[in-house]
């Protein structure tokens, strides 16, 4: 079942498996992958408690070793729907006996949507319910559609601002285990923007830590503004499957990341990852922008 709002400028929808946002429209407009198994079937999944993949597929926390499916379960378990009004969605997930067979965490994890004007709002909350330190990683991972009919990935141009001018990006790459690796890519920007290029995520995805990037903007053949994701993390990703011909690129918001090679650590030594002490609260928010 999908749940939708409009305000008369944007309108979205969303599942409750996952509380995964499946639709974002302006004037007809939609600028949202619609999930497609051959490609890529998903269209904005959020990730928590993991984001990415973790070295073996495991993690140990205070002497044992817990599987976990990449991106984490949230994105896979159907939330319950708490509130709903003409503008605003509030989905809501908590831990039960199969969460805590993999994530031996109580937890109140809630994610709402607000649209006001051309702009969504996308918040997370997490609670910790439990009575020890909680640790966890989240993110989000929507992919935009190419703008016209037949539009293709290296039409788009991608403009990264920040507070400062920013001339140079430099990305972490993934390497073929789905793990960060100390290679990097270097992006050299013309007034800020950078082509979409056949190659650039021939190594998966790309990672940015500690760019002074805060928002990323896809720009059509025409170099206009097509759509715009402002954020406050420290690490964000960009993705697009090209060699499945995928017309769409994801901009993504972490807190946390995949693993890097080579980790065998504690949780609580993951790079990029988050503590919370009980009863405490973790918000954040970030926003896309439709033109």
């Amino acid at each position: 079942m999908q749940y939708e709002i409009s305000n008369g400028v944007i309108s979205i929808a969303a599942v409750l498996k996952g509380a995964e946002l499946v639709s974002l429209k302006k004037s007809g407009t939609e600028y949202l992958w619609q999930a497609d198994s051959v490609v890529w079937n998903r269209s904005a999944p959020n990730l928590f408690p993991f984001v990415g993949k973790l070295n073996g597929g495991v993690y140990r926390f205070e002497g044992k070793t817990y599987p976990m499916t990449p991106h984490g379960f949230a994105r896979d378990v159907p939330f319950a729907l708490s509130k709903r009004t003409d503008t605003y969605l509030r989905f809501a997930l908590s831990d039960t006996d199969e969460t805590r067979k993999v994530y031996p965490f109580p937890f109140l994890f809630e994610i709402t949507y607000t649209i006001t004007g051309s702009t969504l709002t996308q918040t997370w909350r997490v609670t910790n319910t439990g009575k020890s330190m909680m640790y966890f990683s989240l993110g989000a991972h929507p992919g935009f559609m190419c703008p016209g009919q037949g539009g293709k990935l290296t039409d788009w141009t991608i403009r990264f601002s920040g507070d400062k001018k920013i001339d140079r990006v430099t990305a972490r790459t993934i390497n073929a285990a789905g793990l960060v690796q100390e290679k990097t890519d270097s992006f050299s920007l013309s007034d800020g923007t950078v082509r979409v290029t056949d190659d650039m995520f021939s190594h998966d995805a790309l990672i940015f830590e500690k760019s002074g990037v805060k928002a990323v903007t896809l720009l059509d053949k025409s170099k206009k503004e097509f759509v715009r994701v402002d954020f406050d993390t420290d690490v964000f990703g960009l993705w697009s499957p090209q060699e499945r011909g995928a017309p769409f690129l994801c901009i993504e918001p972490w807190y946390g990341r995949c693993d890097l090679a080579g980790f065998s650590g504690e949780l609580s030594e993951r790079e990029w990852g988050n503590s919370l002490p009980p009863s405490a609260v973790f918000e954040k928010s970030f926003s896309i922008t439709l033109f």
